[in-house]
């Protein structure tokens, strides 16, 4: 039986360090419409909701609205209080016909359909309980400690970084995983979990204001 997969955007109209940052212009669209045009040809999923207090943000998507439907965030999870995990909760238990949910974040711009489409592919198949989007990082970590060592490598006997084996770095574009699951450990990441790759430059978020200038101009030098 075909699974019913479906795509949950949650945003606030609040947002401390940049005003309205779910609606900043991103190469010419907001950024909810930017994201929501990257994921809305995905072959997998089956619907596509964005989580919101307010309905504005939603008009923002413009001609998107006739294949995104709407949630209406309570007052007590819109506050800048609420966890993404609060919101989720609030959202899985009025649909309970969801088998598959892949969470999105709008504030990481690069994101697409292809990326979400083979992470789901990569749960389903590898049986998998959740995924997260990832950046591979090969630095040379060192602790945050007043006398300091290194996490990754022995200092005495250096090497060139690209033999590093490296680490995995979340980059809040999306998390997917099983209803069912989610609802038992109320935690968007669970059980036998796995990861997706994507490119370095996924790696920024938009999270204050230069976050928001990085951003912009990676994506104007690049073909996304």
């Amino acid at each position: 039986m075909k699974k019913k997969i479906s795509c949950f955007i949650p945003v606030r109209s609040g947002s401390k360090r940049i005003k309205n940052k779910n609606i900043v212009d991103i190469n010419g669209f907001p950024l909810i419409k930017y994201v929501c045009k990257k994921i809305i040809r995905s072959k997998l999923i089956d619907k596509f909701y964005i989580g919101s207090d307010n309905l504005k943000i939603y008009d923002k998507i413009g001609n998107l609205k006739k294949k995104i439907d709407f949630f209406k965030r309570s007052k007590k999870n819109s506050s800048g209080t609420a966890t993404s995990e609060d919101v989720l909760l609030e959202f899985l238990k009025i649909n309970k016909d969801i088998d598959i949910l892949v969470f999105v974040q709008a504030t990481n711009p690069f994101i697409n359909y292809n990326y979400i489409d083979q992470a789901i592919t990569k749960l389903i198949n590898q049986k998998y309980d959740s995924v997260l989007s990832v950046v591979k990082s090969k630095h040379f970590l060192w602790e945050n400690k007043k006398i300091t060592k290194p996490i990754n490598y022995n200092y005495k006997k250096r090497m060139m970084s690209q033999s590093l084996k490296g680490y995995y770095v979340e980059n809040g574009s999306f998390y997917i995983f099983y209803r069912e699951k989610f609802m038992k450990y109320k935690n968007r990441l669970h059980g036998k979990i796995g990861t997706f790759e994507m490119p370095k430059e996924s790696i920024h978020e938009i999270d204050d204001k230069e976050d928001l200038i990085l951003v912009k101009k990676i994506i104007a030098n690049t073909k996304l």
